[in-house]
């Protein structure tokens, strides 16, 4: 971990200055490529570990964060096909850096992939809620209201830190009609007491268990709860590559932030609880808006093993 560039980019992690899990996998594993670059050590066995650790400590400084983790496990994976043909110091640097860069296309490839396979199946939808912020989520939004003369979409402010202008913003150079509401206010909005009547409910995620629970910005089971109730469809628009092998539903620790985010100058008696995620469980998601198509949460499983099965190596 001597390299600079690496240490300022795990602060950036910690301290939100990175946000959203595709950014947090893309700075690991471009510190990851930072370390391979600058790295001076020229023993072999020594610079992989080293590397691995760079990777796991980056993928690491948050929680919540499966992709960075998968990146790190992709890139053990693909080394290890490979361990018996790298025999210089410069030809093992310039193959790990290819699979940091493959990853890094799964990664804008999956995108790309939802967008295609997912989006004809539910143009249907007209009007959509959406909370916090997924450029993916949004990405399927527009998709979904291009062409059409009647589409809203409905966003959340996100307390506190209020990453839901990002998504309001978006959707308003989509050309798409654009309301934001309170975070709080999303429930009633769902069950038909809003100013715009709503179809269906898309959010992200930053992590999928094998059971086909995702875990997404607090207020997202009280969205997933008010969907359910309602019959309107939830949706969770997200990559395969953000499922956690390991961790199951009970064994999950969420990500708990300062409560300096809530009130930064608060009383010295005052308790404050500030987590910043929440379990939705699986039976209140519709389907799982995927590279692979759209999946029920009870399909992740089956599908994950069948299409990333190096995720379960030891």
């Amino acid at each position: 971990m001597e390299v600079k560039k690496i240490l300022e980019i795990e602060k950036d992690i910690k301290d939100l200055n990175i946000q959203g899990a595709t950014n947090v996998a893309i700075a690991t594993l471009e510190g990851m490529k930072t370390f391979i670059e600058e790295s001076e050590v020229t023993d072999l066995d020594v610079f992989y570990k080293d590397l691995v650790e760079v990777g796991n400590r980056l993928a690491n400084a948050r929680l919540n964060e499966p992709l960075a983790r998968n990146g790190v496990r992709f890139v053990e994976h693909m080394y290890k096909k490979k361990v018996s043909d790298l025999h210089t110091i410069d030809g093992m640097k310039q193959t790990l850096e290819d699979y940091c860069d493959n990853y890094l296309f799964m990664i804008s490839d999956s995108k790309r992939a939802i967008i295609e396979n997912c989006v004809p199946h539910v143009r249907f939808l007209e009007n959509i809620l959406t909370h916090c912020h997924s450029s993916t989520a949004v990405a399927v939004i527009k998709g979904i209201a291009q062409g059409k003369d009647s589409f809203d979409a409905v966003c959340t402010e996100t307390r506190p830190l209020f990453q839901g202008h990002k998504t309001a913003k978006s959707l308003l150079e989509g050309g798409i009609s654009t309301t934001l509401i309170a975070d709080s206010a999303a429930e009633s909005f769902v069950i038909g007491r809003g100013s715009v009547p709503i179809d269906g409910v898309f959010i992200g995620c930053d992590q999928i268990t094998m059971k086909g629970h995702c875990i997404n910005k607090i207020g997202s089971w009280g969205i997933g709860m008010s969907s359910y109730h309602a019959s309107k469809p939830l949706y969770v628009v997200s990559p395969l590559l953000k499922v956690d092998p390991v961790i199951g539903v009970d064994e999950l620790t969420i990500e708990v932030r300062e409560d300096r985010e809530l009130w930064h100058d608060a009383p010295k008696e005052l308790q404050i609880y500030n987590p910043a995620f929440e379990i939705v469980d699986n039976y209140l998601i519709t389907g799982f808006l995927t590279e692979f198509g759209i999946l029920k949460p009870k399909e992740i499983a089956d599908v994950v093993r069948a299409k990333y099965s190096w995720l379960f190596e030891s």
